[in-house]
């Protein structure tokens, strides 16, 4: 079982290549928490040079034995050297050094903040993009067992609870453990006596709380479309992930989920930047404030109005103690977030992805197939989806599966595919099996019109061209498969034609027209199988007249397997295999079986009422 310990160390493990930022981030904030005991000191010293020593002068003067204070921190071994540098000055200067002091304070703060959130955002845009890019590796049976919704949560939530452990958890157990253990060391050297004291800067701090309240209110309002652009990107990708397999687009879609992803983390750098700014500004304003009543203590303790412990007291309570406690104590439930998240994410990383090793040599298939006694089962179901299922279609020919919906000729696609691995039985293409093929081979000669049409939010001629390897989109052969696919006539309507956007989801086209597009992509990449999967359902009879010409064009030069529930589209099929329960009852030409009392028949007749 894995621990916490482990999972935390694999999880700083991505933030190794930051390690620059992260070192110099703790460092700063290191630095923060060594300049605590100073502004103490120097308070001290104040104390007992401007109250003590006057008022054993005044006392002497008046003829009253008096002995002068001793500072405990001037003889300490830890402290007494600052205590020795400060003595050293001007004890009007202490106003001013003051100030000098809060504003090191707020730069290293500021710096230190930046730093480690800067290291988080990386580690978060980089674990979105690793896990991402592996999703699109898993096999179908991943996503079958896993809802979208939930690996999308995963890529945008978790993600982003882990970077918390990278950031804000580090701070925490870097800078306000160190102030607590130089508060402590504090307290056991000095004896001090504990007063209140009442210091009230609230309409300063409000004018600064409502400037930075102000940026913050304005990059949340970005941030959350630029959340929903990711989501709706992440879902897009993740529900159309098997014709992102076939088409090879796993860097066009990596690349662009990388942009949205990227956008994400600046806007979030943006929120941390004015964040990590709050604190020094607010130091920086009660460090003013603070100066002002040194200065006035100074001429009151010269008065004997004030006494040194009181000042002191006041000064470590409120910088010293009470911030590094209350972050300790709430640090707990951050790091369990993110180790939880962690889990979450790493579950998902070290899921085994399809071995689809590209090869350097592109190998064009000829297009025949074989299936050998195919039996099929998907994971948890009782019963076969194919059972011995045994056919040949040549190279070129125009091939078609029919049957009730369940029959199992989507599977047989699927597995053709390479999405399932069949129980028993061998598949196999031009005479080699898949296993010897490859899948990257496989899909590199396989294109896909499936029901669900995947329909990214850009030009009509990126979504024609989708998955091109080299990134550059053939203009005349676009138009040539859209006129092909009997796509041409509508897009030439679009403004912009093919330059036009399709929308989110090709949501600015009609159910018709995206299946056009999606064929015209087919046509567009080439491969010598061609797999329509209910392809002419979303079809007007026209079109469908154009996509038959297209399919009798393709013929001599692609192997085309069309799965369909509308008989009349697969009237001029070479053959056609029945598919009932997960078998293969008839196969022949569509004349021939309509002649027969068989399955084919009824399934005409059914659909001739």
């Amino acid at each position: 079982m894995v621990t916490d310990f482990q999972r935390y160390k694999r999880l700083l493990r991505y933030a190794k290549p930051y390690r620059g930022r992260l070192i110099a981030g703790m460092s700063m904030l290191a630095l923060v928490s060594l300049i605590e005991p100073v502004i103490t000191i120097a308070f001290s010293r104040i104390l007992d040079r401007a109250f003590v020593a006057e008022k054993t002068v005044a006392a002497v003067t008046q003829g009253v034995a008096m002995m002068p204070a001793q500072s405990v921190l001037s003889q300490s071994a830890v402290f007494g050297w600052i205590s020795s540098v400060l003595d050293a000055l001007p004890i009007l200067w202490f106003p001013f050094l003051l100030v000098a002091i809060f504003a090191l304070r707020g730069a290293a703060n500021f710096l230190g903040d930046l730093a480690l959130h800067w290291v988080s955002s990386r580690v978060v845009f980089d674990l979105r993009q690793i896990t991402f890019a592996h999703l699109l590796r898993l096999p179908v049976s991943f996503f079958d067992r896993n809802a979208a919704a939930e690996l999308t949560s995963k890529i945008t939530f978790d993600t982003q609870q882990i970077g918390a452990v990278t950031s804000q958890a580090l701070t925490t157990l870097v800078q306000d453990s160190l102030k607590l253990v130089v508060a402590l060391v504090l307290m056991a050297a000095i004896s001090w006596k504990l007063t209140l004291g009442v210091f009230v800067i609230a309409p300063i701090v409000a004018v600064v709380v409502r400037l930075l309240t102000k940026r913050l209110r304005a990059a949340s309002v970005a941030l959350q479309s630029q959340m929903g652009e990711l989501s709706r990107f992440t879902d897009e990708g993740l529900s159309n992930q098997r014709s992102i397999k076939i088409y090879g687009a796993f860097a066009q879609i990596s690349n662009a989920f990388a942009e949205r992803a990227n956008r994400v983390r600046r806007t979030i750098m943006k929120q941390e930047t004015a964040n990590a700014a709050s604190a020094p500004l607010m130091h920086l304003v009660v460090s003013l404030a603070i100066a002002g009543i040194v200065a006035m203590a100074i001429s009151e303790g010269q008065r004997g109005a004030l006494t040194a412990g009181d000042f002191f007291v006041f000064f470590t309570a409120l910088l010293s103690l009470l911030p590094p406690l209350k972050s300790l104590s709430a640090v707990n439930s951050v790091l369990q977030r993110g180790l939880a998240a962690a889990a979450s994410v790493f579950g998902v990383i070290d899921e085994p992805a399809e071995s689809a090793a590209e090869s350097n040599a592109k190998t064009t298939l000829q297009g025949s197939v074989k299936f050998d006694a195919v039996t099929a089962r998907y994971a948890g179901r009782d019963a076969d989806a194919l059972i011995e299922v045994s056919f040949e279609i040549a190279a070129g020919r125009h091939v078609a599966f029919v049957g009730a919906s369940g029959s199992g000729k989507s599977t047989a696609i699927a597995l053709l595919a390479g999405f399932y691995a069949p129980q028993s039985g061998e598949i196999s293409v031009d005479g080699k099996s898949l296993k010897s093929i490859g899948l990257q081979m496989l899909r590199d000669n396989i294109s896909l019109v499936a029901q669900d049409v995947l329909l990214i939010n850009d030009s009509v001629a990126a979504n024609i061209a989708f998955g091109s390897n080299d990134g550059k989109v053939d203009q005349s052969r676009v138009q040539w498969a859209a006129q092909a696919a009997g796509a041409a006539k509508f897009i030439e309507t679009l403004p912009g034609t093919y330059a036009a956007m399709v929308g989110e989801g090709g949501s600015l086209l009609s159910g018709g027209q995206r299946q056009r597009i999606s064929i015209a992509r087919a046509l567009y990449k080439g491969a010598p199988i061609v797999l329509f999967d209910e392809a002419t359902s979303a079809l007007d009879s026209e079109s469908e007249r154009l996509v038959h010409d297209t399919l009798e064009i393709l013929g001599p030069t692609h192997t085309v397997i069309q799965v369909a529930h509308r008989l009349s589209t697969i009237r001029n099929a070479d053959e056609i295999f029945v598919f009932d329960a997960g078998r293969i009852v008839e196969h022949g030409t569509h004349a021939t079986l309509a002649q027969q009392s068989g399955s084919y028949a009824r399934l005409l007749a059914r659909q001739a009422e």
